[in-house]
């Protein structure tokens, strides 16, 4: 770590991210791979509460994009595009605290004493998904996949996200655009750590697992990625009780 880094730490400027805390739990990082986020400027809440419209996700989620983007830094060698998606609403969040400097608590209901409660949202209380020892023997150390029947599964990063948000919006202007709504799009987890494509590639590789992979490996395909699915979910956890989140949080008054 850098001098500077050091300073920002002591004086509160910057906060170091332990990426075992993450949704990912770090498990798609390479081992240089380090994170620090910020204090949002005065600007950035503004610009994110501008004529917010709940019901409009696609802007919704283009803001807290933008949160994140404009307020984490990176290990050298690496940028925004290289964090993988599934934990871009958590470092939200993170930065959400650390700018207002509270915690963000949620009310749920708990039904085993009949009224609502309220749980603070941070990784001691994260509901984070148990990697068993079945799945762990499968997991390459060095390339930070997890190699199952010749295929290397890894959540992807937010690059490639958005490098395929763009293709299927200029796609959508085109007389064909409604093949592209029965297409499978199952290639995202298996590009390792990309951060981004570009539309030749994006076409090769629907054509490939679209057309060209056997119906068995698009089988196995699916398999592995429904395995994994549950690593995307967000949830809170209090003893044995499971909460929800994605509802619970007022992303509108976030800020307030």
């Amino acid at each position: 770590m850098s001098l500077t880094n050091i300073l920002r730490g002591i004086l509160n400027i910057q906060k170091k991210i332990d990426l075992k805390t993450l949704p990912s739990q770090g498990l798609f990082y390479k081992d240089d791979f380090e994170l620090w986020i910020k204090k949002a400027d005065v600007e950035d809440i503004i610009e994110y509460e501008y004529k917010y419209e709940k019901e409009d996700l696609g802007l919704v989620i283009t803001r807290v994009k933008r949160i994140v983007e404009k307020n984490v830094i990176l290990s050298s060698g690496y940028y925004y595009g290289d964090i993988k998606s599934i934990d871009i609403v958590f470092l939200f969040l993170e930065i959400v605290k650390f700018t207002n400097k509270k915690e963000i608590d949620v009310k749920y209901f708990n039904d085993n004493i009949g009224k609502d409660e309220i749980i603070t949202f941070d990784s001691s209380n994260f509901n984070y998904v148990t990697i068993d020892n079945k799945m762990i023997q499968n997991y390459d150390t060095s390339s930070k996949e997890f190699v199952i029947d010749g295929f290397k599964y890894s959540i992807p990063c937010i690059g490639v996200e958005n490098s395929l948000t763009h293709f299927l919006i200029i796609k959508s202007d085109e007389p064909d655009a409604s093949y592209y709504n029965n297409y499978s799009y199952d290639f995202l987890y298996f590009l390792g750590h990309k951060n981004n494509l570009t539309f030749n590639e994006i076409d090769n590789l629907i054509q490939i697992f679209n057309f060209d992979m056997t119906e068995e490996d698009q089988k196995k395909v699916r398999k592995i990625i429904k395995t994994f699915s549950i690593i995307g979910r967000y949830s809170l956890k209090k003893d044995s009780k499971i909460i929800d989140v994605s509802a619970k949080i007022d992303l509108e008054k976030i800020w307030k």
